[in-house]
């Protein structure tokens, strides 16, 4: 039994890996399952025992890269303020991705290869959820640091979650765009303590 599960988890990584190597070479739109098939090694059969269609198969692809980011964020740490603790958050994000070519491959495929589809395709609700879990996220310790008087007063909690958000995606995008002479683990984390320092009530 053990080896069954064991095999089941191998073809399931291996549709994801060829799913990134697909959606990043094609487009999302343009990939077909069969291809992606194709590239793992497996059969559409195989394939459609783990996922349901493409959208599944995209979300899982973007749920791989989301759990070991959110392991680097551990967000909270003695003695930090809540800007301190999101700054260092979003810095650690930028170096991650930086640092490490196939979560840079997904962030690619999701802010650079994923072309429009039609609405019933699942993937806009998807990226949307992902993009509201992780604002309200956000909010809260802008929301703490509120409290502590800490954040300037021309924000609000939400407009500055959206600000650092939008912020950040911009870097991403520039320097997944710009890679050659954009370094995320450097010129995108001092952007990232600039913009974090404009937050800050003086």
């Amino acid at each position: 039994m053990r080896r069954t599960k064991d095999q089941a988890e191998a073809t399931r990584c291996a549709l994801l890996d060829a799913a990134e190597t697909v959606f990043f070479a094609r487009g999302v739109a343009n990939a077909t399952l069969e291809q992606i098939a194709r590239e793992a090694g497996v059969t559409r059969g195989a394939l459609y025992w783990h996922f349901n269609d493409k959208a599944a198969l995209y979300a899982a692809m973007i749920e791989r890269v989301r759990f070991p980011i959110d392991d680097i964020a551990e967000l909270d740490q003695a003695g930090e303020d809540p800007l301190t603790t999101l700054e260092r958050h979003v810095c650690s994000l930028m170096t991650f991705v930086g640092e490490n070519a196939n979560i840079r491959r997904v962030y690619a495929i999701v802010l650079l290869r994923r072309e429009h589809l039609s609405s019933d395709s699942g993937l806009d609700e998807i990226e949307r959820e992902m993009r509201l879990g992780r604002r309200r996220s956000f909010e809260r310790y802008f929301a703490r640091a509120r409290a502590q008087n800490l954040l300037t007063d021309d924000l609000s909690p939400p407009l500055a979650a959206l600000g650092l958000q939008s912020h950040a995606i911009g870097v991403l995008h520039l320097g997944l765009l710009e890679s050659d002479d954009f370094c995320l683990a450097e010129q995108g984390v001092r952007l990232i303590r600039a913009y974090m320092r404009s937050l800050r009530k003086t």
